[in-house]
């Protein structure tokens, strides 16, 4: 089989989001090993080896490898059938996801939606009229909270930092200076990774629900998951990080992924719609930097469509694959390579190679309740 560009492939697991990928037999791990030799004699039989012995003991070859991995879970379905964690790092440790956070904060807008506090296609204006002045540029008036999803607000980029609340942002009713941009392209034509426009998306939430946008998430989101350990913070008004502000564990960015996997249902709620889990996960977009990915609600859209994914900085990493039920959650503290060498070279080979069905280290969305 030939493999191209930006595609994960090993056995009945096959990825393709925005990474390089190499070419492995549908076989399983081990046959592509004996494949490798075959089709290349110069490969020292070592390499070979220490692919195989990496198969063999996986929590030491990934502690040796991957000194920055700090967690690795694998699931099929609600089934978790694999759990790594460096020696400094349990199951109850918190990480931080980084832009895996807009990935959450989107799931939230879809609450939202469901239950009627917002459309996707209202506009900022009706959200915060009294920011709109006769320094707003005009086009900003008809913005909606679907091209901030996308990213496709259209915002013009003047600098590096003008896409992240820094220094240049007031300390109060920031949200107004993330209005005051200047416009350069017609809303919904044009992908820029945005970071302000996610801190405005979740000022555009606790809004429109008019109520503390973290007991929100907290009863209509983590509760339902059962994620009681977990970090979210907020600026100075209380409204939520929207880019990067989320401490999850490991196996709670897998519940995460799990949920979608579900179409928003974990137990026996209906946590988000699946109409909205559709429609966040489809490509509405090319996407762009800085991972080269199609783009939904805030998540990653593999170029083949088989794979929709939640990527931070120093590889935190959510990714889900429908057709196989594989649900992959990491946390770390940069690893050489990023998230994909990590998903290509370790993870779906482990996965790949573990009984079918494999026996749960947990089970997870059998309860839920929301409050």
């Amino acid at each position: 089989m030939t493999g191209t560009a930006n595609t994960f492939e090993r056995g009945r697991h096959r990825m393709t989001i925005g990474f390089a990928g190499l070419p492995r037999s549908r076989t399983g791990w081990m046959a592509a090993l004996t494949l490798m030799l075959a089709l290349a004699p110069g490969l020292a039989p070592a390499v070979v080896a220490q692919e195989a012995k990496a198969l063999s003991n996986p929590q030491a070859s990934l502690a040796e490898r991957y000194p920055a991995l700090r967690a690795l879970v694998i699931a099929r379905g609600a089934c978790i059938a694999f759990e790594y964690y460096r020696k400094d790092i349990t199951a109850e440790t918190q990480s931080p996801v980084q832009s895996v956070t807009k990935s959450v904060l989107s799931i939230l807008i879809g609450i939202a939606i469901d239950e009627g506090y917002l459309r996707l296609d209202t506009k900022l204006f009706e959200i915060f009229p009294e920011a709109f002045d006769e320094n707003t540029d005009s086009l900003a008036r008809d913005i909606t909270v679907a091209d901030v999803l996308t990213k496709t607000e259209g915002f013009a980029e003047a600098s590096p930092g003008d896409f992240k609340v820094s220094g240049a942002a007031p300390r109060t009713e920031a949200w107004r200076w993330m209005i005051n941009r200047k416009v350069a392209y017609k809303r919904g034509t044009h992908f820029r990774y945005d970071g302000i426009g996610s801190d405005l998306l979740a000022v555009v939430l606790s809004k429109a629900i008019k109520q503390d946008a973290g007991d929100f998430a907290k009863r209509k989101l983590f509760d339902p998951l059962g994620i009681a350990n977990y970090t979210w913070y907020a600026d100075s008004e209380g409204y939520l990080h929207g880019e990067a502000g989320l401490h999850l564990t490991a196996r709670d960015m897998a519940k995460i992924g799990i949920l979608y996997l579900g179409h928003g249902r974990w137990g026996d709620t209906q946590v988000v719609s699946a109409e909205y889990v559709r429609d966040s996960t489809a490509r509405h977009n090319d996407g762009g930097p800085p991972l080269g990915s199609g783009y939904g609600y805030q998540w990653w859209i593999s170029k083949n469509g088989n794979v929709f994914f939640a990527s931070g900085k120093y590889s935190q990493f959510i990714s889900v694959t429908p057709k196989s039920g594989l649900v992959l959650a990491f946390a770390a503290d940069s690893i050489p390579g990023g998230a994909g060498g990590l998903v290509r070279n370790a993870a779906l080979p482990i996965a790949d190679e573990l009984p079918d069905p494999a026996p749960c280290v947990t089970q997870l969305g059998q309860d839920s309740h929301v409050k």
